[in-house]
């Protein structure tokens, strides 16, 4: 009965330490409304802007480190983030996108958004195509280790590289290099490991990504249709940024046709460690 009662707490006490060893994410860098542009609403709780223009309402609200972490239940999946043994980044500058077509015959929306930030560097969002080209051509790459005794180095990888790897040890040395480690063979000054990301993660990210890239579309009345806009990561140094959703199509009862911009304006604000 002892050992049994034993047994249960010795698996509390691993469940609860692998999961206080699991990184967090924190906010590090977030972006805040600026408020004052006509036909703006913000939401100060969320830090979303809404601009609502002949019967189109697009709202635009900023994901930061926890929102990107919680996209998925398995991170290993996300293709958004980057997670190492300490911490959690994002590898974009990632918006949530809501278009709702209240009154008009129909809306019609494209893919691709723009930011501008105050240096005047102009990033287009990252389509779905991007990320699927960018998919289907991975490649084995080859890790560098350290020998023991030295501080390991690896270079990190691509977004598409951050599924598990299956290891393929290298060969061992004669001790000519003068160590064995204990192991009866010598090793060379470093050690070469080829990664293969695994494709059932990959599958899965790459499903992740279909599922929340924003992609436009046509709206008809009452329809509403949401997404994500991926940006190369914004410079830290970059705090004043306008996303632009570009002549968006506005047909309206009557047949006529307009094209409009919608913009939005932010402010990149750095987090302050104390």
């Amino acid at each position: 009965m002892y050992q049994k009662l034993w047994s249960i707490v010795l698996l509390i006490l691993t469940v609860a330490i692998l999961a206080g060893c699991a990184p967090k994410p924190y906010v590090d860098v977030y972006m805040e409304p600026i408020t004052g542009q006509e036909n703006t609403v913000v939401n100060a709780k969320t830090g979303s802007i809404t601009v609502e223009q002949q019967g189109v309402q697009i709202t635009l609200e900023p994901l930061d480190e926890v929102e990107l972490f919680e996209l998925t239940k398995d991170v290993r999946i996300n293709p958004y983030i980057l997670v190492n043994r300490r911490s959690v980044d994002p590898l974009y500058t990632v918006f949530e996108i809501r278009v709702r077509n209240s009154e008009n015959k129909r809306v019609v929306t494209g893919e691709i958004a723009i930011l501008i930030d105050e240096h005047g560097e102009q990033y287009g969002s990252l389509p779905y195509d991007y990320f699927k080209d960018l998919y289907s051509n991975v490649r084995p790459r080859t890790v560098v280790f350290q020998d023991i005794g030295y501080r390991y180095y690896y270079p990190y990888p691509r977004s598409y590289y951050r599924s598990p790897y299956r290891y393929h040890y290298p060969i061992r040395y004669r001790p000519r290099y003068g160590h064995s480690y204990g192991y009866g063979y010598g090793y060379p000054p470093y050690r070469a490991y080829h990664t293969y990301p695994d494709p059932h993660y990959l599958n899965s990210a790459r499903m992740v990504l279909r599922e929340t890239v924003f992609d436009g579309g046509k709206l008809f009345p009452g329809a509403k249709r949401s997404g994500l806009l991926v940006f190369d990561r914004l410079d830290i140094g970059a705090t004043d940024v306008k996303v632009i959703i570009p002549q968006v199509l506005i047909i309206n009862k009557e047949g006529d046709r307009s094209e409009i911009d919608f913009e939005f304006d932010f402010r990149q604000v750095v987090v302050v460690k104390e």
